[in-house]
């Protein structure tokens, strides 16, 4: 005799080769996006920073970062796809749990989002900064130094100088191409906190610049832009 309750029907899962793909395209993601600010910490740390990793990889940091974003919506339409195709037919129960691969793989594809989106949040901001901020306000801000340290011009000559000690402390501002990220700043404040004669350190991606308190008694210019190069960046007195 024919039973007259509906029949019930049972999720289908995503397959196991579709959940794997999908997270592997989370953390390819992952790597993309973070590939400028890791590169170059890693070649300091292994005492490569003088290849100038940093610099390079600087002008086309942000083709990494759109690659990440595309990869990671790539992932996520991979996987959401999927879990469609799984419930075809009416054969997806509505308020089921979803299965354990599933699970992982949606907590793993969350997590390779937030840190695409702080990469990319780091490698962003300071070039929309500098896009949308005014020229004067820029001119402005590039002019601000460190407080207490004398100032150089173009013609060397020395002003405000502690105390009225002429040549105590010198102030000097550094272009620096290649720092795109906020990685770049611990990088080349380690790098000028080792030299000798160097007292404060003023890192700003918005202007591109380094702001160097120094003993000119101690350490040269050319030595304070070796120190940046040295943690791979192209500096310029």
């Amino acid at each position: 005799m024919a039973s007259n309750s509906p029949e019930k029907f049972i999720p289908s899962a995503v397959k196991g080769p579709a959940l794997s793909a999908a997270a592997g395209l989370g953390w390819l993601s992952v790597a993309l996006a973070s590939v400028c600010c890791v590169l170059p910490l890693a070649a300091v740390l292994v005492g490569l920073g003088s290849v100038g990793l940093g610099s390079m990889l600087g002008g086309i940091s942000i083709y990494f970062q759109l690659g990440g974003l595309l990869v990671l919506g790539f992932a996520w339409f991979y996987f959401l796809r999927g879990r469609r195709r799984a419930c075809v037919s009416n054969a997806c129960v509505s308020g089921l749990p979803a299965q354990a691969g599933e699970r992982r793989t949606v907590v793993a594809l969350s997590v390779a989002t937030a840190f695409v989106v702080l990469f990319a949040g780091m490698e962003l901001a300071p070039r929309l900064l500098r896009t949308f901020a005014s020229a004067p306000a820029l001119a402005g801000a590039s002019q601000t130094g460190l407080p207490g340290a004398a100032s150089v011009t173009q013609a060397g000559a020395v002003e405000n100088a502690p105390g009225g000690v002429a040549g105590a402390y010198l102030r000097k501002v550094l272009a620096v191409k290649g720092m795109d990220c906020a990685a770049c700043v611990p990088e080349i404040e380690h790098s000028l906190a080792g030299v000798p004669g160097v007292r404060a350190t003023q890192v700003s991606l918005r202007n591109q610049t380094v702001t160097i308190e120094y003993d000119p008694a101690k350490v040269s210019v050319d030595r304070l832009v070796g120190a940046i190069k040295k943690a791979g960046y192209d500096a310029r007195g």
